[in-house]
């Protein structure tokens, strides 16, 4: 044999003894795909490539495989064999992931690579993309120039998006929305996506516009921006204090601290540009929310007014800020169409945040007297009672609205409950005492329970309610898709879009589920009930809330006039005959 001959013969000995070890390997890991054609024409290109083993197949040796039988096949069989070339690499996947060792090396992990979603180690989810696997969603390039931690927070939000979204067009808007935005992240070197700020959000906005033609998908695809932010914020190992938007589903609040059925979900500190202000809010919160005991709701309100202060003094270091500016700001909220209590909650509000710096050393001192500003509040009685017409049309055309909105409206109806209490009731609230029905009920603004009795006729209707949804004890009978409580905003709104449907009140009526409360406690009073005991049954601490819950004030004074009068000895002639005798 001709010496020149031997690399050329040694050559073709090495590349026929990968072909068989591959061979040997897809009939271990493979059977289906054995012995095929197909298979033949791969197992001679990795071959060629100098692949010794199924375990050295990836997205990048996929995309030489398709650039290499592109030119030696028809157009319509090339997704044939890449589909062969892509089961290959499963059945490999799958077979390894039943060992230790396999469950290593096969494991589906961020690495700096191009990451291949059908190449996923949850043979679930390589089921679910298996008739998406050609679209350009499915690749992710992780060897990109970018961060290394903007890359890891795009792979923390792929892997929640492929786990918690099915099959759906969800999914695919949600992987597509995600993808254009890692590839604008890449263009505007963003490298932290908790830091991401309003004119980033803005300017990916416009950046779809380029992208993307119809309206509709751009307004679908733009809600990846806060499925990031929120899945980042709560996944990561460590509280980011410093991200932009806080997600409170990420600290254990207390319940009783929370209204299940108006819950906050965010806190936004993008609004306060200066760098030193917005740290000191932040921990300012961070204060409030885990260490303060107040509702979040009243924490929240506080917030926002602390927020807006800090977006009024725009550049100014708020430990800079003396009483005079302090002053001009309170005299111009006073100025405007602001209502004593609420210019007294910013008052409040910004004294607390002083006192806060101060005691952390910011600040020598709190550079204004927030009793000098405080206005008195006079109580301004509103009636807001419904009128008998309108609450007696609602009920003959109850049958017109779900059966939900039907259940929640009565109690509103004949309770008077707050549709917060509505909203949170739970599967145990009903019960029988002495032959009286009574309700346990759960008062989110009070913080504590209170049980009244109701009509025997509502508490026949929830039976039959209950058994046709079946409710635990501690679980809400009124459920939102997730099995959370229902949303007191969700329920306003159908109850609007149903009053308008059928023509309530010539479609003119606008539903306010707290002139409920108005109204009960207003018959209640009518009837002969005292204060005391409506007090009682509405959950009210002092009688002087109660009060501003009783309105027609005046037709009740002219109905105990009426009576009065009627009485002989109270007539008007017998008044007149008296003043004459006493002269």
């Amino acid at each position: 044999m001709p010496a020149f001959l031997q690399p050329f013969i040694e050559a073709e000995q090495e590349r026929s003894r990968r072909i068989e070890q591959l061979r040997k390997e897809i009939r271990e890991f493979a059977k289906e795909e054995a012995g095929s054609s197909i298979t033949e024409q791969i197992l001679l290109f990795l071959a060629d490539e100098m692949v010794e083993h199924l375990s050295e197949i990836d997205y990048e040796l996929r995309m030489k495989f398709e650039l290499y039988i592109t030119p030696l096949i028809k157009r319509n069989y090339i997704y044939r064999y890449t589909g062969t070339f892509d089961r290959i690499r499963q059945a490999y996947i799958r077979e390894r992931m039943k060992t230790p060792a396999g469950q290593r090396e096969c494991e589906w992990k961020y690495k700096n690579e191009i990451l291949f979603v059908p190449y996923h180690s949850d043979p679930v989810i390589v089921k679910s993309v298996e008739t998406v696997r050609c679209r350009s969603n499915m690749v992710w390039n992780f060897k990109a120039a970018a961060s290394e931690k903007l890359k890891r927070q795009i792979f923390t939000v792929l892997e929640y998006i492929l786990e918690n979204y099915e099959i759906s067009r969800l999914r695919e808007y949600k992987l597509t929305g995600l993808q254009l935005f890692y590839e604008f992240c890449i263009r505007e070197q963003i490298t932290d996506i908790q830091l991401l700020e309003l004119e980033q959000e803005t300017a990916f906005q416009d950046y779809l516009k380029q992208k993307v033609e119809k309206e509709q998908r751009r307004k679908r695809l733009k809600s990846i921006v806060e499925t990031a932010r929120k899945v980042i914020f709560i996944e990561t190992d460590e509280t980011r204090w410093d991200a932009t938007i806080w997600y409170l589903e990420r600290f254990r609040i207390a319940k009783e601290r929370i209204n299940q059925s108006d819950s906050i979900e965010k806190i936004s500190f993008q609004e306060v540009l200066q760098p030193k202000n917005r740290l000191l809010l932040q921990e300012y919160m961070k204060y409030e929310i885990g260490i303060g005991e107040l509702a979040l709701s009243t924490v929240y309100e506080r917030f926002r007014t602390i927020r807006n202060f800090l977006q009024e003094i725009s550049e100014l270091e708020v430990t800079k800020c003396d009483a005079s500016l302090i002053d001009v700001y309170l005299k111009n909220l006073q100025n405007g169409a602001m209502g004593a209590k609420t210019f007294n909650t910013n008052v409040s509000g910004i004294q607390f945040f002083m006192k806060f710096l101060e005691v952390k050393g910011y600040i020598k001192k709190v550079p204004f007297y927030a009793s000098y500003y405080l206005e008195k509040q006079i109580p301004v009685h509103h009636n807001r009672s419904v009128e008998e017409d309108v609450y007696m049309e609602i009920i003959q055309n109850l049958s017109q609205f779900p059966e939900h909105l039907r259940m929640m409206f009565l109690h509103l109806w004949c309770v008077g409950l707050r549709i917060s209490e509505v909203c949170t009731l739970k599967g145990d609230a009903y019960y029988i005492q002495n032959g009286d029905c009574w309700m346990k009920v759960y008062q989110v603004k009070m913080k504590n329970y209170k049980r009244v009795p109701i009509p025997v006729t509502l508490y026949c209707l929830m039976q039959v309610y209950l058994k046709k949804h079946p409710t635990e004890k501690e679980a809400y009978i009124f459920r939102n898709r997730k099995g959370g409580a229902f949303s007191k905003s969700t329920f306003m709104g159908q109850m609007k879009k149903y009053c308008s449907q059928i023509g309530i009140q010539n479609g003119e009526y606008i539903f306010k589920s707290h002139d409920y409360r108005h109204t009960v406690a207003t018959n209640f009073y009518e009837h002969g009930v005292s204060i005391q005991s409506i007090r009682d049954y509405l959950g009210h601490t002092f009688e002087e809330m109660t009060m501003q819950y009783i309105d027609y004030m005046p037709r009740k004074i002219a109905k105990e006039n009426d009576a009065y009068f009627e009485e002989e000895e109270n007539s008007l002639l017998a008044c007149m005959q008296k003043g004459e005798k006493h002269g």
